[in-house]
């Protein structure tokens, strides 16, 4: 009796744990050079979890923020930010036409705007940069290293149902290559 009763406890307890869930991590990062400025590229993978599609579907606005830097190395002192970057993706669904508005903005500055009904169409707009302008070759003094650092802040999470907590990716850092751009990050 108590090994069937041991044994129906830890079936529900099973049942009760949701199995973890892969973190959010950034892939297919890139630097590429376009008329004479640093790109960079990546895709933000495992962002959208089932709270955050829940609260897209209730119409509630759900960002994705991206953070881009462009460091020079400096020896014997600390590495020097040259230049900042945030790229905010944002998604608002209207639940009466069934329509995703979708914006991204750099800096503050909108970007892109656009509406679409295609679920697929707003996950990747949300988890995928395309190319953001860092910095221009000109602006690069000529033997010095430079890298760029990227990092997905995905939003709030609650630990213990109390606490806030910002839920973010690692940092990634990238070596600009001599002459601007064109590498990729060893992460996958």
């Amino acid at each position: 009796m108590t090994a069937i009763t041991f044994s129906l406890a830890a079936l529900l307890l099973g049942a009760a744990i949701d199995a973890p869930r892969p973190a959010p991590a950034l892939t297919d990062v890139r630097l590429f050079t376009t008329a004479g400025n640093v790109h960079a590229a990546c895709r933000l993978q495992n962002a959208i979890t089932p709270e955050m599609s829940e609260e897209i579907a209730s119409g509630l606005e759900t960002i994705l923020e991206y953070r881009f830097q462009v460091v020079r190395r400096r020896t014997g002192w600390m590495d020097e930010v040259v230049v900042r970057r945030r790229v905010e993706c944002a998604v608002r669904n209207d639940v009466l036409t069934r329509q995703y508005t979708l914006t991204r903005s750099v800096d503050g500055v909108v970007v892109d705007s656009q509406a679409t009904s295609d679920e697929t169409a707003m996950r990747d707009f949300v988890t995928t940069i395309g190319g953001v302008a860092l910095i221009e070759t000109a602006q690069m003094e000529a033997g010095r290293e430079y890298y760029v650092r990227v990092r997905g802040d995905i939003g709030l999470m609650w630990r213990f149902y109390l606490i806030p907590w910002r839920l973010n990716t690692d940092w990634i850092e990238i070596p600009i290559a001599a002459g601007g751009g064109g590498a990729r990050a060893n992460r996958p």
